[in-house]
């Protein structure tokens, strides 16, 4: 996973790492000293509503030094303790303060992941310019709804072969599911991988079908999904159904919208499985041939 590591001192205030995920060169690492409004910029950055004064690190130094602090907001972890005392970074307290943050910040997460999905067009509007973007949170929120199921989501590339300058991203998602709508779809349709095809437009077009069909195979599977950011219009799912029929459904694809992100997170922060939404969703598909 790509990843970068910044350690930020204040000298005699506070020592802070902080950890981003995503669009960073891989185990990049750098340590720079900062004046006390520096960090402060440097950490609303990540958290806005960090509110701490050089006092109140002054008083934690002198009387509970091992204390730390942290927290984790979208790509990025910080950990903190006051003044410097490397004695108190170690190996076991990393471990004992990492599993502490995930346990606090796991509602968090699942909140942020659940305000994303509601106000989706407006914080990543349409178009090919935001489709890095779009991609992410495709792999965010299908990481959480499934996880335990499906691996984490990964980026490769592929090329068409009738067009080798056009250059496609899917997201791969290893299927580890000993169970229910997942492990269905390996038992009938070899989905030992799963492809997610992410198009940050609103309209599917009759290429992006025909491409991504023409790419399942057996090292994957024969079952793929693409999630645009609209329903498809009534000629798109007909030309979906006719492909299907084409390749006497031995390989699929189901269309997922912005909508459809929404309605599983909702059912997950219900507490009940967003598989049996896909399983629905599956089902109606097909019965629909």
């Amino acid at each position: 996973m790509l990843q970068a590591k910044e350690i930020v001192i204040v000298p005699g205030l506070i020592t802070a790492v902080f950890i981003t995920y995503d669009g960073v060169r891989d185990d990049s690492r750098e340590i720079r000293e900062a004046s006390w409004d520096d960090f402060v910029k440097r950490i609303t950055a990540v958290d806005p509503d960090w509110d701490v004064n050089p006092e109140f690190m002054q008083e934690v130094e002198s009387t509970k030094p091992a204390f730390g602090m942290g927290g984790w907001l979208r790509r990025t972890i910080h950990l903190m303790k006051a003044g410097q005392h490397p004695e108190y970074w170690t190996a076991d307290n990393a471990t004992e303060e990492a599993t502490n943050l995930m346990m606090s910040t796991a509602i968090g997460w699942a909140k942020a992941i659940q305000a994303e999905t509601e106000h989706l067009r407006e914080i990543v509007p349409p178009g090919p310019e935001h489709f890095k973007s779009f991609e992410h949170i495709v792999k965010v929120v299908f990481n959480f709804l499934f996880i335990g199921e499906l691996g984490e989501g990964k980026a490769q590339s592929r090329t068409e072969p009738e067009d080798e300058d056009v250059e496609i991203r899917d997201l791969i998602f290893a299927n580890n599911a000993e169970s229910g709508f997942w492990k269905d779809l390996k038992r009938k349709y070899a989905a030992s991988e799963v492809v997610v095809d992410a198009k940050n437009k609103d309209e599917v077009t009759r290429d992006d079908l025909r491409q991504l069909y023409c790419y399942l195979k057996p090292a994957l599977g024969f079952w793929g999904f693409i999630v645009c950011r609209s329903e498809p219009p009534a000629k798109i799912t007909a030309f979906n159904r006719a492909l299907c029929r084409n390749f006497s459904q031995l390989r699929g694809v189901l269309i997922l919208s912005d909508d459809d992100l929404r309605r599983m997170v909702r059912i997950k922060m219900q507490g009940q499985n967003a598989s049996a939404y896909l399983q629905d969703r599956m089902s109606e598909f097909v019965r629909s041939l």
